[in-house]
């Protein structure tokens, strides 16, 4: 009988190759112990990674049923609703939806699961708030880890502490897969009567979620006073060559959807504070990326999703659509 999963992160993918390794074994170090991962029509190697890490056990990958009606419905959606079939869901002791251009970071000296649970108390849900970071400048994918390459948020939240100025993030949430919650979503689950019926849900600092948050649809909370012990670190946009081709995905982008990209780069790619805690990977987390590179068949996947985004930016930039957008994000500056 396999091993039951106390902690796993439910996830969909769509060409990520390049970040995935780096990503699990991150989230390994902290205590995740399994990956359920739904993939969207992917042709950089992606599920070729999964189905390796698949078979040296870290790994539930599966491809997302809505490639076959691609019309109906949305894409992430499916992807949570489809996980919850599975007995591997069904089984793990508490579920966390995070993406990989989020990092989950625990800020205690033991950088642990357990360690930041023994911390904050007793409770059946915690959500951690997102701390986005900008682009530091960068115009080309590098083969590092995200948080090793960006290190500057994109506020300035000295500054806006001193202030008094609440900094409202979206927010992910770990929870007990035992609590009966109506609506699970990417953000937070959904239960009307959680605290009424004698559940406990804290946010990063360990601090009690009154009712106000925990029995209606928020999503967000204070970044100022809800990270102390644990944030979500969200490395949305990584580099400018990065973003060409996360806003492609596989097409031309549209007039339209230029515009829209270029507001959500914006967005992201503003001025904050410095923030060189998560630099270096820690030791474990080292560890098992090494681990994983002397794997031939991983490391044969990963170097060819690398060499594949760098093609695929190259592409983008023969179009006049990719060559506009590249220009707007100062690619060329």
């Amino acid at each position: 009988m396999a091993k039951k999963s106390r902690y796993m992160i439910v996830t969909a993918m769509k060409n990520e190759g390049p970040y995935i390794l780096d990503w699990v074994a991150h989230h390994m170090s902290l205590g995740f112990d399994h990956f359920l991962v739904v993939t969207n029509d992917c042709n950089d190697g992606t599920d070729r990674i999964l189905d390796r890490l698949a078979e040296l056990g870290h790994v539930t990958h599966v491809p997302n049923p809505k490639m076959l009606r691609r019309n109906e419905g949305q894409w992430q959606v499916m992807a949570l609703r489809y996980a919850k079939l599975f007995n591997v869901y069904r089984d793990a002791e508490w579920i966390f939806h995070s993406d990989v251009d989020e990092f989950l970071q625990v800020n205690l000296p033991e950088k642990t699961l357990g360690a930041f649970l023994k911390q904050v108390g007793e409770c059946d849900a915690v959500s951690m708030t997102s701390v986005p970071y900008n682009s530091n400048g960068q115009k080309s994918l590098c083969d590092e880890p995200a948080p090793s390459l960006f290190r500057q948020r994109n506020k300035p939240y000295g500054a806006l502490s001193e202030e008094g100025r609440p900094v409202l993030n979206a927010v992910k949430t770990l929870y007990r897969n035992s609590v009966p919650f109506q609506l699970r979503r990417n953000h937070r689950p959904l239960m009307e009567s959680f605290s009424k019926d004698g559940y406990v849900w804290r946010d990063g600092s360990g601090n009690v979620l009154p009712p106000s948050y925990t029995d209606t649809q928020i999503k967000a909370l204070d970044a100022l006073s809800s990270v102390r012990y644990a944030q979500l670190n969200h490395y949305a946009i990584r580099c400018a060559e990065a973003y060409l081709i996360k806003v492609n995905r596989g097409d031309v982008a549209s007039t339209t959807r230029l515009q829209k990209s270029l507001k959500y780069w914006n967005s992201y790619n503003t001025q904050g504070d410095e923030d060189l805690r998560y630099v270096t990977p820690s030791p474990l987390a080292r560890q098992i990326r090494a681990d994983f590179a002397n794997d031939p068949e991983l490391t044969d996947w990963h170097n060819r999703a690398v060499i594949f985004h760098h093609e695929m930016a190259a592409r983008i930039l023969e179009t006049e659509e990719g060559r506009a957008l590249a220009e707007k994000i100062g690619y060329f500056g």
